[in-house]
C-alpha cells in the first residue's frame, strides 16, 4: 500500500511540475568584424552588428585595433573584448557559444557571440 501511495504522490508531483509555465528564451547574436586593411580613407564602416531573434538589428562603429593588441598586448586585447561584451552579461545575457572566422582574401576576422536570456 505504501508503494502505491508513493507512486501516486510522485505522479501528482510530476504533473504539477510539468504544468508550470516555461520561461521564455530570447536569442541574440553579436558580430564583430575586424578589417585588418592597412589604411582606410574616410568614414569607417559599421563593424558591430547586434541581431535579436525578432530580427531587429543594431549596427555600430566600434574602435578596434585587435590584430595589434592581440599580438603585442594580449591582456589589453582580452580586456577590450570583455568591455565590449560586459553590458550584455550585466543585463543577464548568457554566452552560449562563440565563433571566429578568418577571411583570408580580405584579411578580415569575424567574431560571433551567441547569447540567450531567460525571461
Amino acid at each position: 500500500m505504501k508503494k502505491i501511495t508513493v507512486l501516486f504522490l510522485a505522479l501528482i508531483t510530476g504533473a504539477a511540475v510539468s504544468a508550470q509555465q516555461k520561461s521564455r528564451v530570447t536569442h541574440m547574436t553579436v558580430t564583430i568584424v575586424d578589417d585588418h586593411a592597412a589604411l582606410r580613407v574616410g568614414r569607417r564602416p559599421n563593424n558591430m552588428f547586434i541581431t535579436r531573434d525578432d530580427t531587429a538589428q543594431v549596427q555600430r562603429v566600434i574602435d578596434l585595433d585587435m590584430h595589434v593588441r592581440a599580438r603585442d598586448e594580449p591582456a589589453a586585447y582580452e580586456k577590450m573584448m570583455m568591455n565590449i561584451l560586459k553590458p550584455y552579461y550585466d543585463n543577464n545575457w548568457k554566452l552560449v557559444t562563440a565563433d571566429v572566422e578568418f577571411v583570408a582574401s580580405s584579411n578580415t576576422e569575424i567574431f560571433r557571440y551567441y547569447f540567450i536570456k531567460e525571461e
